[in-house]
């Protein structure tokens, strides 16, 4: 399945997507998970934070006041495949301007195709699968949870009313359609056409004991505000609410899947994004943050969380300065950047597959790419020296078109 993590090692901090579970300190590897088409008939608020803790906010489950669930509707539908294939059928009310469709099933869950109310093809899996440009995660069969949320930029037109077809095929291991199998479905659909300006709402959860570790609340707060700070410019704002639990500090890597993020975003509301705060993940601290997929889901599954590790983040002292505070916070936006459809403008791998950003140079080379990338939010490495970190927080105008789309933008 896809991972996306910020990493870091004793000389670098690398900021590495890793597909199929191949991500080292030196390089992140691309390397989805081949698609076979086999004939078979038979993946405490603080002045100016704009932070609330939870004592301000104990009525959140209850969102039948929020003005946001007007905006945004969830219908949930059982599919089960035919050769290997099985359609989703979306009715697009008037006003509607994005749908995320989550899928579930026993074998892994890959997009093929996605038809508009004329029967015309839009999207298909073919012409993405081996391109050295990403879309979205979804074409590839890697996980048991597939989430597509559509449209991705303003490129690819907008909703109108109508009955839109998503097809979905379920894989086996060595990548065979797998018939007779069944698909859970939840699809989220929003009424916003503001793609100017937008609110996403962020469940901050610190594992237990971290937001009392002396320096540790106080650099998170700082943190965002260099994430809102980025996020302004676009129109963003990221609305945060925090709590305390007992979450086991040494987090799980979301890419994986864990039951217990499944279990804390139960708790989430359905237009919100768990962000969870620990020490280490997965037992250490060569990870600054990893979102569970691109995009991620608004409703509550194995990968439905971003993570960061705020040791990883502090250094080797355990104590946060300027330079590092301000990673913390480029690193939130990064990932919450992946959760939100963004992937990295381009893959170090190689420095040969790139973003579907017409505006994000498709340079070729280290040097090259750092020149004209490197202050990109989204670029797959912080750039530092011994002088210093270079601020990474441009959003590029196509960047911030997915942002907007994002059904969880309201």
């Amino acid at each position: 399945m896809p991972e996306y993590a910020l990493q870091l090692s004793p000389t670098t901090l690398c900021l590495g997507l890793a597909f199929s579970l191949s991500c080292s300190k030196e390089e992140q590897a691309l390397t989805p998970i081949p698609l076979l088409v086999v004939s078979d008939a038979d993946t405490a608020e603080t002045p100016g934070s704009g932070i609330d803790d939870d004592s301000d906010d104990s009525d959140d489950s209850d969102n039948s006041d929020d003005p946001d669930n007007e905006t945004l509707s969830i219908q949930e539908d059982e599919v089960v495949t035919e050769a290997g294939v099985a359609t989703v059928t979306i009715e697009v009310e008037d006003g509607v301007t994005a749908f995320m469709l989550t899928a579930e099933s026993e074998q892994r869950v890959a997009l093929e195709r996605i038809i508009n109310p004329e029967g015309n093809v839009i999207f298909d899996w073919e012409d993405w699968y081996s391109e050295n440009q990403s879309l979205t995660s979804a074409i590839w069969p890697s996980s048991s949870e597939m989430v597509l949320n559509w449209p991705v930029r303003a490129e690819e037109g907008s909703l109108y009313e109508g009955s839109w077809q998503v097809v979905l095929s379920a894989v086996g291991s060595i990548g065979r359609y797998q018939p007779n199998s069944t698909i859970q479905v939840i699809t989220h659909t929003k009424r916003d056409d503001d793609f100017d300006s937008g609110v996403v709402r962020v469940r901050l959860v610190y594992a237990e004991g971290v937001d009392e570790i002396e320096g540790v609340a106080e650099a998170m707060n700082a943190g965002i505000e260099r994430w809102k700070q980025i996020w302004a410019m676009q129109g963003l704002e990221p609305l945060v609410t925090t709590e305390s639990s007992d979450f086991d500090p040494d987090l799980p890597y979301p890419g994986d899947g864990a039951e217990e993020i499944y279990d804390l975003a139960l708790d989430s509301a359905e237009n919100e994004i768990t962000m969870i705060v620990g020490e280490t993940i997965k037992g250490g601290t060569d990870y600054l943050g990893v979102a569970g997929s691109i995009p991620g889901t608004l409703t509550a599954k194995t990968r439905s969380a971003v993570v960061i590790s705020w040791l990883a983040s502090a250094g080797f002292d355990g104590r946060f300065d300027d330079t590092e505070i301000g990673i913390l916070g480029e690193t939130m936006a990064h990932e919450m950047g992946h959760y939100m459809g963004l992937f990295h403008p381009v893959e170090q791998n190689g420095w040969s597959r790139w973003d579907a950003c017409d505006d994000t140079p498709n340079c070729n080379s280290e040097s090259r790419c750092r020149d004209q990338l490197g202050e990109n939010v989204m670029f797959p490495t912080p750039i530092c020296t011994y002088s210093g970190c270079i601020e990474q927080g441009q959003i590029s105008p196509i960047q911030a078109e997915i942002l907007h789309r994002y059904s969880g933008t309201l």
